[in-house]
């Protein structure tokens, strides 16, 4: 009997860290104190059940049953299975999340649905996440009110824009560094770019730094014509060309967005392009999270389809040894940053990437040779395992189980076709995180245009020209005109006179007016324009017939024997009560596009009897024909 309880108890160690044997452990400690035969026999009895019932289930003898060690509550995100049995839950510690994570299967084998969950579970336990989108299947995480989805049409950054408490030369060298990784330039290459980059910082007299276009015209201004510069100026102009998300002086602030869930969506972004801007940003998200405080874990980051930035074959290619990515991801690491690489296969990824991910998870995939590579003890087993997972279902590696689980992950619904009307709407939402800042948006004769045009809207076109004729020509005046009309910054219309002569105006756009970096702007609408430019013809007439009169809002009162109000407002609700007023005439200016039906008509459906008593003083009048 003796030899039964002991070896009770050294499997009852084993099973302590896998599941609750309280009840078991406390009947033991019952016999321990129980001196009566009778109930000894009955415990004894009791303890044999509940080990058979403990047994049956977490079968310990067999040697492909998982050992799991219990660790303190994490982000449980699936079960784990045992001869299709669920044997426990299966959470990851935040120790996990900080020694990354790795997770490969096939197309639709339920990879993406993983990681929301993880994610999902992160943000339960006030963790942030950092998600490179390369496919537009996180759409749905930039609809939370707590994330901020930047699509790299929205994405602005200065790639010359040191990050905070990092200084120029320091950055200048890891600008460098990264440039010539991410475009596959030659040590020599590498060199040139620093210097020259050296040699602008050091020359540059403005309060925001350069650009990249800057860089470029630096180059070919005082650089060494070399093979080197023809290099470098090759890489420069096509970045510069190619896409305007680099085309800024200080960039969009992540320092702005730390207490923000981050996803970057850049699906339509070239490879190169794709590996230099995570690259670059990491970059900024480390040096500003250098100085503080190394034990707290802060934000997990996400490279779905792993191979386009952490490429295999840049491995095998690169002259310099490991790639400066991997030393990147090592270095913010031991600042509270943990990883999850996510691809098809893993001999796309770089080798250095998943030898340094502490939990895999392995799912369906079609090319098994590649798993040799990392696949401990007999690895006949577990392909035998690997070729018979369902969807949702991986075979997870980790130090707490032994020597690995089938693991099952929790369903979570995705809608990956998000509903783009509702993303415009979080764009707005988002607007103030997109903000960034370029020293000349635009030229100074398009600033001198826009100024003239600002502060002097009462003017024609030809007045316009006339009055900027000291600063261009007509054909740049039309010109300018024209780019502005197209960006929807400024807008045209036409008014037609009572002399048979039509004139064009200008004004501000309020749709987009707003958005141009030029003080003391005055953008309208076109219904806004119209009523200020009708007040200021009007009471220019009134003051040359020298009538008297008062000025209101929306038009004038003209005194007299007989009350006369002019509305030059279009707007119904002002007309009811100027009606209701019983003025003995009322003349309401409208545009040669109003019919008087249209507005009779309009009236009539918003007013009541009251309002309606006086319409016989109204008359309506269109501009051209108006006199006072």
């Amino acid at each position: 009997m003796e030899g039964t309880i002991e070896g009770m108890l050294e499997k009852l160690r084993f099973l302590r860290e896998i599941t609750d044997t309280n009840k078991i452990d406390n009947l033991i400690l019952r016999l321990s104190k129980t001196k009566e035969p009778e109930m000894q026999a009955f415990l004894l009895s009791k303890i044999t059940s509940e080990f058979q019932r403990l047994v049956e289930m977490f079968p310990i003898s067999d040697p492909s049953f998982p050992l799991v060690k219990r660790k303190e509550a994490g982000l449980e995100i699936g079960n784990l299975i045992y001869k299709d049995q669920n044997i426990g839950r299966f959470s990851l510690s935040v120790e996990d999340l900080n020694r990354n994570l790795l997770i490969v299967g096939s197309t639709g084998h339920g990879k993406t649905s993983l990681i929301y969950n993880i994610l999902r579970r992160a943000s339960e336990k006030g963790i942030k996440y950092l998600v490179f989108d390369m496919k537009k299947d996180y759409n749905a995480l930039g609809l939370k009110k707590d994330t901020v989805y930047i699509d790299a049409k929205d994405l602005k950054i200065n790639p010359l824009e040191a990050p905070i408490n990092t200084n120029e030369k320091e950055w200048a060298v890891h600008f460098a560094d990264i440039f010539s990784d991410s475009f596959s330039l030659l040590i020599g290459s590498r060199d040139y770019l620093l210097e020259n980059t050296i040699n602008l910082f050091s020359s540059w007299n403005s309060n925001y730094p350069p650009r990249l276009s800057d860089l470029l015209l630096y180059i070919t201004l005082n650089g060494k014509k070399n093979d080197y510069f023809k290099v470098i100026e090759g890489r420069l102009k096509s970045l510069v060309s190619s896409s305007s998300m680099f085309d800024c002086n200080l960039g969009i602030s992540f320092e702005n967005l730390k207490d923000k869930n981050i996803v970057v969506g850049i699906e339509n972004v070239g490879t190169a392009e794709q590996y230099f801007l995570v690259s670059f940003i990491l970059s900024s998200f480390y040096y500003s999270n250098l100085g503080l405080r190394k034990n707290q874990f802060k934000r997990l980051v996400v490279i779905d389809d792993a191979h386009t930035v952490l490429d295999a074959n840049k491995e095998k290619d690169y002259a310099k040894g490991i790639p400066v990515i991997h030393s990147i991801i090592a270095k913010i690491r031991e600042l509270g940053f943990g990883f999850i690489f996510s691809d098809q296969q893993l001999s796309s990824v770089l080798s250095s990437a998943i030898q340094n991910t502490n939990t895999k998870f392995i799912g369906r995939i079609n090319l098994y040779s590649d798993l040799y590579k990392i696949l401990p003890g007999n690895s006949d087993v577990i392909m035998d395992y690997i070729s018979k997972l369902k969807k949702s279902q991986f075979l997870v590696f980790n130090e707490n189980v032994s020597p690995f689980c089938l693991f099952e992950a929790d369903k979570i619904a995705i809608d990956k076709a998000t509903d783009p009307s509702l993303f415009a709407v979080k764009r707005e939402v988002d607007k103030e995180f997109y903000t960034f800042f370029k020293a000349d948006s635009m030229s100074l004769k398009e600033e001198a245009f826009l100024n003239e045009v600002n502060s002097n809207y009462f003017l024609n076109l030809t007045l316009h020209m006339q009055n900027l004729s000291n600063v261009m020509n007509k054909e740049e005046f039309d010109s300018i005109k024209n780019k502005l009309l197209k960006s929807k910054a400024i807008s045209q219309v036409s008014l037609d006179f009572s002399t048979g002569k039509t004139s064009k105006f200008l004004f501000i756009n309020k749709d987009n007016g707003e958005k141009l970096k030029i003080k003391d702007l005055n953008p309208l609408t076109e219904e806004e324009f119209f009523k200020n430019l009708f007040k200021y013809f009007v009471s220019n007439q009134l003051k040359t017939s020298k009538v008297n009169f008062e000025e209101y809002e929306e038009g004038f009162l003209i005194k007299g024997l007989l009350k006369k109000y002019i509305l030059v407002d279009y707007n119904i609700k002002s007309l009811k009560r100027i009606l209701e007023t019983k003025f003995d005439s009322v003349i309401f200016l409208v545009k040669d596009n109003l019919s008087e039906q249209d507005v009779l008509a309009e009236l009539i459906r918003e007013s009541d009897e009251k309002s309606l008593l006086n319409i016989k003083a109204l008359k309506i009048v269109h501009y051209k024909d108006f006199k006072i």
